[in-house]
C-alpha cells in the first residue's frame, strides 16, 4: 500500500481497468464477484470500482480505434512522464493505440501494444495515483505480459521502464501446465512488480498475447465456481503455486483474468 498522494514508482502496475462491449453489465458482474462498489461517472462514461472506499479499478467502453478488439483487462504501468515513455515504446518496437491524453485533473494516460501485440496502459499521476490497495481480497496483486515472444518482451519492457530482470522459469508457477514455460520477473529497486512469460501451455490454442492481471481472493475454488455460475469460464484447473492457489478465468465477454488465494 502507498500513501494516497504518493505516485507509484515508475514501471509499477498502478491501475487496472476493463474495456468491455457492455460496461454496465461488466460492472454488475465484478461487483458481485469481488464485492466492489462500482460508481458510474457519466462525464467519462466510466465506472470507478471501490473497495472499502478506496479506488481499486475501473470499467468502461472500449477506446476509439480498439472497438474491434476483444474485451480485455488493461494493466497500467506508472510513468512519471507519459509522453517520454510513449516515445520509448515506439522506439523499441511497440505501437501506440491511444496517444498521450489528459484525463481531466486525474492524470495523463496512453494505451500501447508491445512488439508481440500485448496491450497495456501507462499512467502519469495527477490527482489520482491509481489504486492504493494491494494484497487484500478484491485488489490487484500481480500482472504479467504473456506471449509466444518471450525474448522480445524480456528485452522490451526493461528498455522502456528500466526494470532489473530476474529469470525464474517454471519455478514461478510449479505444476505440469507450466513446466515448459519461461518466465522473468521485473524488479523496481529490490521489489518484483510485474513479469513476462510464455503463454501458459494450458491456455486455449490461438490465445492472443495479453497482460494477465491477478486479483487476490479469499478462496480460489469458490470464486472459480461463482464465475461459472455467473456466465464466465474456467481456463484449466485451479492449481497450487509457491505463492498461493490460483486460477485463470474468463468473464461473460471472454475477458481473461486470474485470481489467487495468497499463501
Amino acid at each position: 500500500m502507498v500513501e494516497r498522494n504518493t505516485p507509484w514508482p515508475a514501471g509499477t502496475p498502478n491501475w487496472v481497468d476493463l474495456a468491455a462491449d457492455n460496461a454496465e453489465a461488466a460492472a454488475v458482474f465484478y461487483a458481485g464477484l469481488f464485492g466492489w462498489d462500482c460508481e458510474y461517472q457519466g462525464s467519462r462514461d466510466y465506472w470507478v470500482c471501490k473497495l472499502a472506499g478506496e479506488d481499486v479499478g475501473g470499467i468502461g467502453p472500449k477506446h476509439p480505434g480498439t472497438e474491434d478488439r476483444p474485451s480485455r483487462w488493461t494493466t497500467y504501468l506508472a510513468a512519471p512522464h507519459v509522453d517520454r515513455t510513449a516515445a520509448r515504446i515506439v522506439d523499441r518496437g511497440g505501437e501506440l493505440l491511444v496517444p498521450p491524453t489528459d484525463v481531466a485533473v486525474h492524470g495523463r494516460m496512453a494505451i500501447a501494444a508491445d512488439p508481440n501485440g500485448a496491450i497495456f496502459g501507462i499512467w502519469q499521476a495527477g490527482e489520482h495515483i491509481g489504486s492504493t490497495q494491494r494484497a487484500v481480497p478484491g485488489t490487484l496483486v500481480w500482472s504479467e505480459a504473456l506471449s509466444d515472444g518471450y525474448d522480445a518482451a524480456k528485452a522490451f519492457y526493461p528498455a522502456v521502464f528500466g526494470y532489473r530482470v530476474e529469470e525464474i522459469g517454471s519455478n514461478y508457477s510449479p505444476g505440469e501446465q507450466f513446466d515448459d514455460a519461461r518466465y522473468a520477473a521485473f524488479y523496481v529497486t529490490d521489489h518484483p512488480v510485474a513479469g513476462a512469460g510464455e503463454l501458459h501451455p494450458g491456455m486455449p490454442a490461438g490465445t492472443a498475447p495479453h497482460w494477465l492481471p491477478y486479483f487476490a481472493v479469499a478462496g480460489t475454488d469458490a470464486i472459480a465456481d461463482q464465475v461459472q455460475r455467473m456466465g464466465g469460464k474456467l481456463i484449466g484447473d485451479p492449481l497450487d503455486t509457491d505463492f498461493g492457489r490460483m486460477a485463470v478465468l474468463q468473464d461473460p465477454e471472454s475477458a481473461v483474468f486470474a485470481v489467487i488465494e495468497l499463501g
